[in-house]
């Protein structure tokens, strides 16, 4: 390949990665980037209304450009006042991402004892004892997987057809079972660490859900042919997106709270027209996805790396993903990064094609070139096709079933 296409297949990947990255905050702002209208867009095209301002007199018309000139102007001061008020947010936000204990404390709601149960979780000496016992330090995690098995199709009669109770967390285990649990804690985790819901990320909890479950599916799937325990890629997929989450809901946090700051101080100092621009400003994506490739990666590595895990050896896999620098199979082997980073690097492409097609946001000879740039072959798209995306299989009580698993 010469380094002209090099460069040409690089820049199609980033245009899409971007794209993606839009998708997961809000599907309109994809279908924008793609240069298509949204629905939105199309009912104000098509309404009376919009036909009503096409046929203005030349009176108004220049009416209206010369309120367009002075809201150009109000734009103009507006958007200094968003930029100097984001130069200050992130700096601030760059020193939190910094404390990873914290991160993991006030952010993601575990600590360190997390890692011991993924630990015993894949040794063969798991026992539903020893799962108990690490449950007891987190409670959040407990309390989850009580209320999966508590779901009606999981529901058990005894013999005189009343409904079994399962009323502690060891007959809770024990129900599901050491193999099924295998699969479910770690997805739970995930879970638990998918952002929060906010009316300025429409469709963020959604799309980050799937993301990730399809992430830790087509990770595991692909495991065995690369040489790596379909475990480990399972873990990978579902913990890679640790960072985005944090990142996301810090910044929404530290958005409120500094912005209601600034408003206060420009009202005592007299300042009407400061605290008027600033009272006007809404989270901005633009920033969330500056910060999402500035750092989401990076806090991934070290959350992980605090976890501490002896069993779960991934922590090297995250550390050597967050060196990728260039958006490429090739590039990749060529730092000679780890195994973990180049299966994570290929679920992800993956899952990126297959829901930014599910939105027709990427065509089919952009699809096939796309996915030879992740190091997705003929044979891992087969691998791929026979299982369920965003699903997971259980066995529970005997019974093998697809359990989909949403973000509600």
């Amino acid at each position: 390949m010469t380094a002209r296409l090099k460069q040409s297949v690089s820049q199609l990947a980033g245009i899409y990665n971007n794209r993606f990255d839009k998708l997961l905050l809000s599907v309109d702002e994809a279908i924008i980037d793609a240069g298509r209208k949204t629905e939105a867009q199309r009912l104000l095209e098509d309404s009376e209304q919009h036909e009503a301002r096409r046929m203005l007199l030349s009176v108004e018309e220049l009416a209206n450009k010369k309120r367009e000139l002075q809201a150009t102007a109000e734009n103009a001061f507006l958007f200094q006042v968003e930029a100097d008020f984001h130069q200050e947010l992130v700096a601030d936000l760059e020193i939190e991402f910094r404390n990873t204990a914290e991160i993991m404390k006030t952010v993601l709601k575990f600590d360190s004892s997390l890692g011991k149960l993924l630990d015993v979780l894949y040794t063969e000496a798991c026992s539903i004892s020893r799962l108990v016992q690490c449950l007891e330090t987190l409670p959040w995690l407990e309390t989850a997987i009580t209320k999966f098995s508590l779901q009606p199709k999981y529901r058990r009669v005894d013999s005189a057809g009343s409904p079994i109770v399962l009323k502690t967390t060891r007959s809770v285990l024990s129900f599901i079972g050491i193999e099924s649990l295998r699969t479910l804690i770690p997805v739970l985790v995930a879970k638990h660490i998918n952002p929060l819901k906010s009316e300025f990320t429409p469709d963020l909890v959604k799309n980050m859900w799937l993301y990730t479950l399809g992430s830790g599916n087509i990770a595991r799937a692909l495991a065995e042919a690369r040489g790596v325990r379909p475990h480990f890629g399972f873990n990978l997929g579902l913990m890679s997106n640790i960072g985005r989450s944090a990142v996301v809901n810090m910044y929404l946090r530290e958005f409120d709270k500094q912005l209601r700051a600034q408003i206060i101080k420009a009202r005592k100092d007299n300042n009407p027209n400061q605290a008027k621009a600033l009272g006007m400003l809404s989270p901005s994506h633009k920033y969330i996805l500056m910060l999402w490739k500035r750092h989401a990666n990076k806090i991934t590595s070290n959350v992980f790396k605090e976890l501490d895990c002896r069993w779960l050896t991934i922590a090297t896999g995250f550390e050597d993903f967050s060196k990728i620098r260039e958006t490429s199979i090739s590039a990749i082997e060529d730092q000679n990064l780890h195994p973990f980073a180049s299966l994570l690097f290929s679920a992800q492409g993956f899952i990126q094609y297959k829901m930014l097609h599910g939105h027709n946001l990427m065509g089919k000879k952009e699809a096939m070139v796309y996915l030879r740039n992740y190091g997705i072959t003929s044979q891992d798209v087969q691998t791929i096709s026979k299982i369920n995306l965003t699903g997971i299989e259980l066995n529970i009580a005997g019974t093998i079933e697809e359990a989909p698993e949403k973000n509600e």
